[in-house]
């Protein structure tokens, strides 16, 4: 809980973190997020993701991608999405190259004391349109686009 009050407390327009409950049949079973810095300016954003593992392998990692991708894209205009997953998380890599996502280099990161490689991926506007899986609605996201560092 904490980290989601301090991304709350330290929200600007010009650097934001976004962190959305993935709700099942009224259990919270996972969490979505998306920020960005100076997205005014850079048209940027990145996301991260968790997903229960009771939850994993029906889809819903994809789909809550795919919610906040649209709210990127068609809602505030994003030109491109960043992404990661460590090279041993086959699921979250998989879910990356069904939403058009390609490989955008390493970073050498460590992990509970121990190497590990994470693989950082990219997806530009074009890209998330011939990959779009699923019908988003959005609403009431005109009053938000101050928050976001948009007119």
């Amino acid at each position: 809980m904490q980290y989601h009050w301090r991304c709350w407390g330290e929200w600007q327009p010009e650097n934001w973190e976004l962190n959305l409950a993935v709700v099942r049949d009224g259990t919270v079973v996972g969490t979505q997020g998306i920020s960005a810095r100076d997205f005014s300016v850079r048209r940027e954003v990145g996301t991260g993701s968790w997903l229960g593992r009771a939850y994993h392998r029906q889809g819903l990692g994809t789909e809550m991608r795919a919610a906040v991708l649209h709210l990127a894209f068609a809602g505030l205009g994003a030109q491109h999405a960043v992404s990661g997953a460590y090279a041993d998380n086959a699921a979250s890599l998989e879910v990356s190259r069904k939403l058009g996502y390609h490989e955008d280099g390493i970073e050498h990161h460590a992990v509970r004391a121990k190497p590990a490689v994470l693989r950082r991926l990219r997806l530009t506007a074009e890209q998330w349109r011939q990959h779009q899986l699923f019908p988003v609605k959005m609403t009431g996201l005109p009053e938000c686009l101050p928050w976001f560092g948009l007119a």
